[in-house]
Order: structure tokens, then sequence, then C-alpha cells
């Protein structure tokens, strides 16, 4: 597994960049999947009538960052197709 992220930071004895780790991030990104695949809200916080679009913001972030580990160049993958921060910031001025 880690062999798909050539770019991942060097391990710390504080924070471990092993397979579990990496794993764990990967599992974070299959949880929001699932919830918009059965059409879940993502924009409230959980169990509660408030927006918010944090947890949309941060595993946005953590795709962008897993490309960069991957050595994927986001805004030519993503290019006219990325519109999340837009969306997440209409969403707040509502």
């Amino acid at each position: 597994l880690l062999q798909v992220f050539p770019l991942k930071p060097t391990s710390t004895p504080v924070l471990q960049y092993d397979n579990k780790y990496v794993f764990n991030q990967l599992a974070k990104l299959n949880d929001i999947r699932n919830r918009m695949a059965h059409h879940e809200p993502i924009c409230f916080l959980p169990g509660l009538p408030i927006k918010d679009t944090n947890y949309v913001r941060e595993h946005y972030q953590l795709i962008l960052q897993l490309f960069q580990w991957m050595q994927i160049d986001e805004g030519a993958l993503l290019y006219g197709l990325d519109h999340i921060v837009k969306v997440c910031n209409e969403i707040d001025q509502l």
C-alpha cells in the first residue's frame, strides 16, 4: 500500500506514516463516499439541523493531500470539476 504514496511524509517517533495510518485515512474517505452514495446529507452537524461544511472541507483536504502523496497533479486532474470550496462557501452564506 505504501508504494502508492511515494511522497508521504517520513515517519517520526510521534507519528508513524505506516500502512495502518494510510489505511485509516482511506477509511475516512470511504465513510464520506458511503454517506454520499446513500444520499445522506453531508453539510449538517451529525443528528442536528445545523449547517456545517467543515466535515466536507476536511475530507476534501484529505483527498488533496493523498493526491500529493501519490504525485498526482490535482489541478490538472480536477480542472473544470473542482467546485467544492465554492459550493461550501455558498452553503455557509445561506
